[in-house]
């Protein structure tokens, strides 16, 4: 994962000079931790699962589409039929990314962070369910970048969602929830 680094570098230093031209203080990146390495590693084993679904041609029909990610998400389901929370965010990993949410949200940029995430919020009364398929109505609600910088970088199969207080491990094509921390959005 040396490009991951090297990425995360290059983003760390552009953040850098942005802040100092318009006086902002610095976002530290993620700091590779035994914890984010733990949770980098769980990650990779899930992207070797056997994933399969019809091939997705090129298609203006949205119908076609969704019944598609419909398909991918029954076949991670099924690959992961015992799928429960702590899979990938192990009690070691959880409590990394609290003590890292956390201090973004104590930081100066906290009220900003709270802000950007209470924007886009889903409806209230839906919680998330590992291995269960997000649902289409739902808006997906994005972590903000001050957030993003400081938590692994993630593959493009995979991204990270804020559900109402809780933090959730989607994949990305087929829309399935891979593992949460409930609780730990102040």
């Amino acid at each position: 994962m040396q490009s991951d680094r090297f990425l995360k570098a290059i983003l760390a230093a552009a953040l850098g000079v942005a802040s100092i031209a318009i006086g902002a203080p610095e976002t530290v990146p993620a700091k590779e931790t035994p914890a984010f390495r733990e949770f980098n590693e769980r990650v990779r084993r899930y992207l070797k699962l056997p994933k399969s679904a019809p091939a997705l041609r090129n298609t203006k029909e949205g119908e076609e589409i969704v019944q598609r990610r419909h398909a991918l998400a029954q076949k991670i389901q099924e690959e992961r039929s015992h799928a429960k929370p702590g899979d990938i965010f192990s009690h070691k990993v959880a409590e990394e990314f609290r003590r890292v949410i956390q201090g973004a949200f104590d930081g100066p940029k906290g009220p900003n962070v709270r802000k950007t995430i209470r924007q886009g919020e889903p409806v209230a009364g839906w919680r998330p369910i590992v291995n269960a398929e997000y649902p289409d109505k739902l808006p997906l609600t994005t972590v903000p970048p001050t957030l993003l910088l400081l938590l692994p970088m993630l593959p493009p199969e995979v991204s990270y969602r804020i559900i109402g207080h809780d933090f959730v491990l989607e994949d990305t094509e087929a829309r399935v929830i891979l593992d949460l921390i409930p609780g730990i959005i102040p």
